[in-house]
């Protein structure tokens, strides 16, 4: 069974302060698979309601094209942050196909956070909300809501930069398999 993208957040955080500069946040209706199961929802928190009262992949994703347009100059380029490749190298590619759309080119390339933490701490981590803890970071929001996730690794991002670590493309839609991950799509930091 496909899995469909029922949310996609964006932030486009300035790479210098760390300020969040603007901010891209829409619910998705799903079409192929209309009716959330109970598992999406309590884990997501995103409602029937929430995904029947918003646009479908392709509007969102147009929606989504334009305010990349006006918020990344042209001629300069913006790094996707992620945590965790799936994001970006699967689920993405995915739900384009599905809907029938070409994937961004500049999507096509990510900065994973997890390899940012494991380059500054030594250790590759797992789940997001552990790691906060390790960090003495606390949660913002609630876990697994994409725009909430998406202020979470901005503060992972910030920590580990001001301990010394890069923000760097570590992956690529050209790259081998993909690790799994949730399913709620396109948390992203742009730096």
């Amino acid at each position: 069974m496909d899995k469909e993208v029922i949310e996609f957040p964006c932030l486009k955080v300035n790479a210098a302060t760390f300020k969040i500069e603007s901010e891209f946040h829409r619910y998705v209706r799903p079409v192929h698979h209309p009716t959330l199961t109970s598992f999406c929802t309590e884990l997501t928190g995103i409602t029937q309601e929430t995904v029947d009262e918003s646009e479908t992949f392709p509007a969102v994703l147009a929606a989504f094209e334009q305010w990349h347009a006006a918020h990344v100059p042209a001629g300069t380029r913006a790094l996707f942050v992620t945590y965790g490749d799936w994001d970006l190298k699967t689920m993405l590619p995915s739900q384009c196909r599905l809907s029938g759309a070409a994937v961004p080119a500049y999507m096509n390339a990510w900065c994973n956070t997890k390899h940012l933490v494991a380059d500054v701490t030594g250790s590759y981590p797992r789940a997001m909300d552990k790691l906060m803890q390790e960090l003495n970071l606390p949660l913002l929001g609630r876990h697994h809501s994409g725009i909430d996730d998406c202020r979470n690794i901005a503060r992972i991002v910030e920590l580990m930069c001001r301990r010394g670590g890069v923000v760097k493309e570590t992956g690529s839609s050209a790259d081998g398999d993909a690790e799994q991950g949730t399913t709620h799509s396109g948390e992203g930091i742009q730096t």
